[in-house]
């Protein structure tokens, strides 16, 4: 008997006052590839999305090779076992490079393997270094694509697939490729859920999933490519750090937001305060000079706004890995501020309160940035305005300038 890669067990959901998906029940077996095949607005994203972990279920529960994965008391968990996504929405930050955004895909499924045939084959090999943004909507649909079905050719271990309308945007030639390649994944032993309303993938789907009924279809053989018996190399294994790093760095996202805050707020205590007046009191001093990095840290991580473009930040949720983020920058930032602010005041530089304010910057930005992923489920995250809880972070703040000075660290 094959395994059972992914079992949706009475899954209800709701998406604000109506019941999209109820007491749903689907399996999907090793080597099969069941196709969600229905009209617009019959749920077949939601389908795919429940899969993946990305929605709160009602009822029910999510299990990945029979682990759970979520269920309907809020229990999430790290699949055991990683998986390919290719969400409606692309997922693809703008800023990355394509090599980049196939090969974070390849790392997080945990092997590498070489993407030039691929891109090749896709006819993407001439836009290999070039930013996802310059790519047309079916240039963009194809690397969304190929991140969603080349984790199933990384070692010999079957894996769930799930692709949400991979051919959308696609010319008939590429779509007859990748009904090959669905082909090769599925005599590969892996598990594919696929929504698509194209009738050319029934040719390579042994299901078709419709009306909450598993019906069996007739597939076409095909013969695999020589392409897809590849050696995997090791992935990286600093997937999140590399990304950040990469979009911060081209993208100056941090400075562009964080650092005007921080600058903003130093000139104005520059041109207000009395560096005298400072002098005579430590508490207003190291106030004083932490105030522009806390600051800037209150703005919070201008990642998450940028993840949010074509769902990208749904797409690193889903294989619960980590979430590119702005922290090392964040650091680099705070420290540079409060040295800057006690340089502004003409006060003896005090490297202990220098790495103090990059601590600051970074944990304050880290606080705004868990409201904001918070509230990033919801249907309209930005209808909650959770930055309205940010003077909160004010008391901390003064608790940190007290022990400062209680320690006698100015």
């Amino acid at each position: 008997m094959s395994e059972s890669i992914l079992t949706l067990d009475d899954v209800t959901v709701r998406r604000g006052s109506s019941i999209v998906l109820k007491n749903l029940h689907l399996d999907v077996e090793q080597g099969q590839l069941v196709l969600l095949n229905g009209e617009n607005g019959a749920g077949k994203s939601t389908i795919i999305e429940v899969a993946a972990g990305l929605l709160p279920l009602e009822t029910g529960e999510v299990q990945h090779h029979n682990e759970l994965v979520l269920d309907a008391s809020g229990r999430s968990k790290r699949p055991q076992s990683a998986f390919g996504l290719a969400l409606q929405s692309d997922g693809c930050v703008g800023s990355q490079r394509v090599e980049e955004h196939l090969l974070n895909a390849l790392d997080l499924a945990g092997g590498r393997i070489d993407v030039a045939p691929w891109l090749e084959r896709y006819n993407l090999l001439h836009r290999r270094h070039d930013l996802i943004a310059y790519l047309s909507g079916g240039q963009r649909r194809k690397v969304a694509m190929l991140a969603g079905i080349l984790p199933g050719f990384v070692g010999k271990q079957p894996k769930l697939l799930l692709l949400d309308e991979p051919a959308s945007g696609l010319d008939e030639s590429s779509r007859m490729k990748l009904v090959e390649d669905l082909h090769a994944l599925r005599s590969r032993g892996h598990a594919l859920l696929l929504a698509s309303h194209h009738s050319d993938f029934k040719a390579c789907a042994t299901h078709v999933f419709s009306g909450n009924e598993l019906i069996s279809n007739e597939v076409e053989d095909s013969d695999s490519l020589p392409h897809h018996d590849i050696e995997t190399d090791v992935g990286s294994k600093n997937v999140v750090v590399r990304t950040s790093i990469a979009l911060n760095q081209r993208t100056l996202a941090t400075v562009a937001t964080n650092g005007i805050a921080g600058f903003l707020t130093l000139g104005i205590l520059l041109a207000l305060v009395d560096p005298n007046a400072a002098d005579s009191n430590l508490i207003q001093a190291s106030g004083l000079f932490l105030s522009a990095a806390f600051a800037a840290g209150l703005v919070g991580d201008s990642m998450v706004s940028m993840l949010h473009e074509h769902r990208a930040l749904d797409w690193w949720k889903a294989h619960r890995q980590g979430i590119p983020h702005s922290y090392a920058h964040g650091f680099v930032l705070g420290t540079g501020l409060t040295a800057l602010a006690q340089l502004g005041f003409d006060v003896e530089l005090s490297w202990q309160l220098v790495l103090i304010g990059g601590l600051v910057t970074t944990v304050t930005m880290a606080i705004v940035r868990g409201m904001d992923l918070a509230t990033s489920r919801l249907a309209r995250p930005k209808a909650a305005y959770t930055r309205i809880l940010t003077p909160i972070l004010i008391l901390p703040f003064a608790l940190i300038v007290q022990w400062i000075t209680d320690s006698n660290l100015l």
